[in-house]
């Protein structure tokens, strides 16, 4: 057995500690186990929700159900046309593929050929379709943006989910803008 040496020697000599010193005490060898238990224990409980199973997923608060507010879609206004239908699922109409150091690439992108928004309905015409949609035309572009889109080939997102309905426009020079609404129809020509 190695002997064990004194923290802080006399001066010119180290002294081996007897057996007796070397040897922890009941009380420290009871801490050191209860300690590596108690830790043990910590780890386990983090790992599972104490069914016994695998653990559970984290779930991020948008996904609590408890958080959640569904947001009901408003009422068709008057000026949308009776041709329109309501959008119930996020369609994506066209794509815009980025990559580093590329052109962008449009897949089945369209044309935007106005923009406008009137009594609280925002109206996007394009060479494919007509989105209407409920909103406060006071969140609507100004006349200076609406010239950065017009003309432009765009990619549009009509989002439905839980708690939002939203329009997102992209260009395919980079220009982005996103419109949160209370709800969306679509007319084709």
């Amino acid at each position: 057995m190695w002997p064990f040496y004194h923290a802080h020697p006399a001066p010119g000599r180290l002294r081996p500690l007897s057996a007796a010193a070397a040897r922890p005490t009941l009380a420290t060898a009871v801490f050191v186990r209860i300690a590596l238990v108690a830790a043990a224990s910590l780890v386990l409980l983090s790992a599972c929700d104490g069914s016994g199973d695998d653990p559970s997923p984290l779930r991020s608060p948008s996904q609590n159900d408890a958080t959640i507010v569904p947001v009901t879609p408003a009422a068709k206004p008057d000026t949308v046309p009776e041709a329109a239908f309501a959008i119930e699922t996020t369609t994506t109409l066209g794509r815009i593929i980025r990559r580093a150091g590329q052109d962008p690439q449009a897949v089945m992108t369209r044309s935007l050929l106005s923009a406008t928004c009137n009594a609280d309905v925002l109206v996007i015409a394009t060479t494919q379709e007509t989105i209407h949609a409920a909103l406060l035309c006071d969140r609507f572009w100004t006349p200076e943006v609406s010239l950065i889109f017009i003309g432009e080939e765009v990619a549009l997102i009509l989002e439905v989910a839980e708690v939002r309905f939203r329009v997102l426009i992209e260009t395919l020079s980079g220009a982005q803008a996103e419109f949160t609404v209370a709800g969306i129809w679509v007319e084709a020509p």
